[in-house]
């Protein structure tokens, strides 16, 4: 690490060979032998916590130019780096390090399935390679630095995710990450508030093709209707993957597992994936493709993606006491919540099926609309009860209810402990819930109230 700071130009000491380790900018996490970053937050500055990263054996300080004296006094031995601005220094030093170890790159970006197609890559590529991966979902301007600079240097390749809800984002995580290999899994009305269109939502994804080398290979949808606008944004090889006849790689032979799931072939590769679900198929399928690009076999492609793990609040299957919930709260937008809705439909269930959502934020001015075409979707999925939560969801609630053969329980509520108790005293044994909405209305808040009314916590039977 102390190399990758020369190389970005910080000078502010010698720390030794070898004696910073990593980096952290958050003194509640591990900062022994680690660079602390003194990021500044809307809610925190690290550069109040100096004293506690040195306490808990940070080996070295990068802050703010007009602090250093302060920093140094605090200090004492341990080198400062000084820089005009941390986060702009953090993501330089990723750049930097991503230079000297050198590991082939993967990004992927997308409206939604980004997570689990990173994770299905990672699991992939990891049958062969010494890989390193975004761990959880930090995927932005904060979270992409920290991943590049999580690895140790001896790892073949890197696969990262790249998310954004402004334009330029992307670009920016591009220039950190140099990615050899972009995937995106698709175009949807996800951060509308800032991209304006379905069109700016292209673009934006469009920035990591555009930084892809002549020598790279652009993975793309070839079912989502703005394909051929990301094929013209790269100088880069593509491989399309989807169902579709164009499709470089097509999708075939589809049939349903009895044990859930899906059984089917990608070009010449025969997969099996136990999730729930077509959206899974076709992160599936860009993961595969992926695989295949790299040099991995079709049998390790095959037993990567069967036994590749669901994370939490992305199509886990808990049971409490014999009700089965799917947690789907980690977030929300109008495609993400149709797949899983259709997903949750295939789903076995002896009893009753309840949906509970909440809103999908940032969808800027489109946001009605979308919340009342998903209300219609919602409202003809032969569910027996819908609750919202939210501001936004009242439209949604709405349209549902106006449908010809909607649900008898129809129910708006402003309160998550209200909810949770009304729906808690209608469940029965058999019966089914799919829990849903953006990642700001915390809609595992839900489950877990829902659990403290029976006394009992949730396991996972997937």
């Amino acid at each position: 690490m102390a190399d990758a700071l020369h190389a970005a130009g910080y000078r502010g000491g010698d720390p030794g060979a070898g004696a910073i380790e990593g980096v952290s900018i958050d003194t509640r996490e591990d900062c022994a032998r680690r660079l602390f970053i003194a990021l500044k937050g809307s809610l925190a500055d690290g550069h109040d916590y100096l004293g506690a990263a040195i306490g808990k054996g940070a080996a070295a300080l990068l802050v703010v130019s007009g602090r250093k004296a302060e920093a140094a006094r605090i200090a004492g031995p341990i080198p400062v780096f000084d820089v005009k601005d941390t986060l702009a220094g953090l993501q330089t030093l990723a750049a930097a390090y991503r230079a000297l170890v050198s590991p082939r790159v993967i990004a992927v970006t997308g409206s939604s399935g980004k997570t689990g197609t990173k994770d299905l890559i990672a699991a992939i590529v990891g049958k062969r390679f010494n890989v390193h991966a975004t761990p959880g979902n930090l995927n932005n301007h904060i979270g992409l630095p920290l991943t590049i600079l999580g690895m140790d240097g001896s790892e073949d390749i890197c696969v990262t995710e790249m998310g954004a809800n402004h334009r330029r984002e992307i670009k920016t995580l591009a220039g950190i990450a140099k990615p050899d290999i972009g995937v995106v899994t698709n175009v949807g009305p996800a951060h509308l508030e800032h991209f304006g269109s379905l069109r700016g939502v292209a673009a934006a994804k469009a920035e990591l093709l555009e930084a892809l080398p002549g020598e790279g290979t652009a993975v793309l949808p070839a079912d989502d209707e703005f394909v051929d606008f990301l094929l013209e944004r790269t100088k880069a090889r593509t491989l399309t993957f989807g169902f579709s006849e164009r499709a470089d790689r097509r999708i075939a032979d589809l049939e349903k597992r009895e044990s859930g799931g899906y059984r089917f072939r990608v070009g010449d590769i025969g997969l099996e994936i136990a999730r729930y679900g077509r959206h899974h198929v076709l992160n599936a399928a860009a993961a595969a493709v992926v695989g295949s690009i790299i040099g991995v076999s079709p049998e390790e492609i095959a037993s990567a993606v069967l036994e590749a793990p669901v994370h939490s609040g992305r199509g886990v299957l808990l049971d409490l006491e014999g009700i089965l919930l799917f947690d789907e709260t980690y977030n929300s937008n109008p495609a993400s919540l149709r797949a899983a809705v259709e997903a949750f439909m295939e789903i076995p269930v002896r009893g009753r099926r309840w949906l509970v959502l909440g809103d999908m934020l940032e969808l800027g001015p489109s946001s009605g609309d979308l919340h009342r075409e998903s209300g219609v979707y919602c409202g003809r999925a032969k569910v027996d009860g819908i609750f919202t939560i939210g501001a936004e969801t009242v439209e949604l609630n709405r349209a549902a209810a106006e449908q010809r053969k909607s649900p008898e329980h129809i129910t708006h509520f402003l309160d998550t402990a209200k909810l949770a108790a009304y729906l808690n005293e209608l469940l029965a044994p058999g019966d089914a819930v799919l829990v849903k909405g953006s990642r700001g209305m915390r809609m595992e808040k839900i489950i877990e109230s829902i659990g403290k009314a029976r006394d009992a916590s949730p396991r996972r039977v997937d």
